[in-house]
């Protein structure tokens, strides 16, 4: 459990190939008091994810090199990582494609489009867990 009091920020990696949606995110989440770290693909996001560890992450399924899908599935499969919730945040909104990623490892699945607000809460309740 992450203490949402605590004077250090919580970091969150962001993973999409859509800089237009991680500039808007990390911006948001920035003024919302989060730390926030990129990646435009998914072999990016395994990087940073291994190398700074993140409190969450967020995932979009369409990336280029690794999906989403697959990187939540690596997250799962390394015994540091299990425990990092995870949110996939897609266009995807079939119930075929929210069922793959709960069952890839997603703690939480979202559609875009979203509310910046929603995601926040969505954030702050898995950190409490």
């Amino acid at each position: 459990m992450v203490d949402l009091n605590a004077k250090d920020k919580i970091l969150v990696l962001i993973a999409d190939d859509e800089e237009n949606l991680l500039v808007l995110l990390k911006d948001n989440l920035e003024e919302r008091g989060f730390e926030v770290n990129v990646a435009a693909d998914g072999e990016e996001a395994l990087e940073s994810v291994t190398a700074e560890k993140p409190n969450i992450i967020i995932l979009d399924v369409e990336m280029p090199k690794l999906n989403g899908w697959q990187v939540c599935e690596k997250i799962r499969a390394n015994p540091n990582l299990k425990d990092v919730p995870v949110i996939i945040l897609s266009a995807y909104a079939q119930p075929e494609h929210i069922k793959r990623g709960l069952q890839a490892g997603a703690n939480l699945y979202m559609t875009k489009p979203f509310k910046m607000d929603e995601l926040e809460d969505n954030l702050r309740k898995l950190l409490k867990k």
